[in-house]
């Protein structure tokens, strides 16, 4: 995990890679808020952002057989990811 310094106006850089997987760009608007049993700092996109462009898609979901629609590949990767979160 990268670790990011705070600087004086108490901000940090967050990472190219991060920012990708969450389709945040320059401007984009995010929420910061304290996590629930106080362990840290949890930053989420705004609620107005918009929806992740199916380009972080690529390399998640794998399809063997007919092509699908982007709406069918991004619900396999919604399911794919409760699977694994519920796996935990």
């Amino acid at each position: 995990m990268p670790v990011m310094t705070l600087s004086a106006k108490r901000q940090v850089v967050l990472p190219a890679d991060l920012c990708r997987q969450m389709a945040l760009q320059p401007g984009s608007g995010v929420e910061v808020s304290l996590a629930q049993d106080g362990s840290g700092i949890l930053i989420r996109p705004a609620a107005t952002a918009p929806r992740k462009p199916a380009s972080v898609l690529f390399g998640r979901v794998v399809h063997r057989g007919t092509p699908v629609s982007i709406e069918q590949a991004q619900g396999l990767a919604v399911a794919q990811h409760l699977v694994r979160r519920g796996a935990r």
